[in-house]
């Protein structure tokens, strides 16, 4: 019995080869690729095909095309790409996913919190102290809550100086600020749920790395129980 072959276009085998190339190593993170020409005589297909695989290569985020100068490996990681990755599975309209995002989000969290209070500074400090100084007028929005809760986490993934972590939070932007807003709309103080964060915050500058990661942790139980209830359990 014969076994079934894929059979792809001459551009999408443009890409595999590039990808292949770029993972081997020939074409590092910033380094320009050869020209149009030249990789016309490497592959020998048309031009159409080869702007085309180059597109495909762009629109995935693994080299930036720069008008009048050509086409470099990137250097960082796509957000775009990651964010259109995430599209299928719309965690924000399905409770499991939502849960299973929840669970990832508060993984990562835990760890840099943990690294993030033997590390820390007077300047990280202030600013998350800065994120959680709101008056209660000011979060009678949820969409102002929302944000203010997020951009405490992120920037504790900002202070990990980790790249893939703050790639994967900003590529989940959408998805966590979604959630955040049904939060916010389903809880009576939003000004002490947002407080919650601050024995995070003391843990951290008590450089207590132990302690700072637990603390991180119960989030996800703390955010399952209100995706699983639909009710305010607790507060985060």
């Amino acid at each position: 019995m014969a076994l079934p072959i894929q059979k792809i276009t001459a551009a999408q085998a443009v890409v595999d080869s590039m990808k292949q190339r770029i993972r081997d190593g020939e074409f590092v993170p910033h380094a320009k690729l050869p020209s149009e020409t030249a990789l016309l005589k490497e592959y020998e297909v048309s031009r159409f095909t080869l702007r085309e695989a180059m597109a495909r290569l762009s629109a995935l985020g693994i080299i930036q095309v720069k008008h009048g100068k050509g086409a470099y490996v990137a250097s960082t990681i796509s957000i775009s790409a990651l964010d259109d990755v995430l599209i299928p599975f719309f965690p924000e309209y399905d409770h499991s996913r939502m849960n299973e995002l929840v669970e990832a989000r508060n993984l990562i969290e835990a760890e840099i919190a943990s690294k993030l209070a033997t590390k820390r500074t007077q300047q990280h400090l202030d600013h998350l102290e800065h994120l959680l100084d709101c008056d209660e007028k000011s979060l009678q929005d949820p969409d102002f809550f929302a944000s203010q809760d997020y951009n405490f986490h992120f920037a504790l993934v900002l202070m990990s100086e980790n790249q893939f972590y703050i790639a994967m939070y900003q590529a989940l932007y959408r998805q966590i600020k979604a959630f955040l807003i049904r939060y916010a709309k389903s809880i009576d103080n939003r000004k002490q749920a947002l407080e919650k964060h601050r024995p995070i915050l003391a843990a951290i500058a008590g450089q207590d790395a132990a302690l700072a990661g637990r603390l991180a942790r119960e989030h996800a139980g703390i955010c399952a129980s209100f995706i699983q209830t639909g009710q305010q359990t607790s507060q985060t």
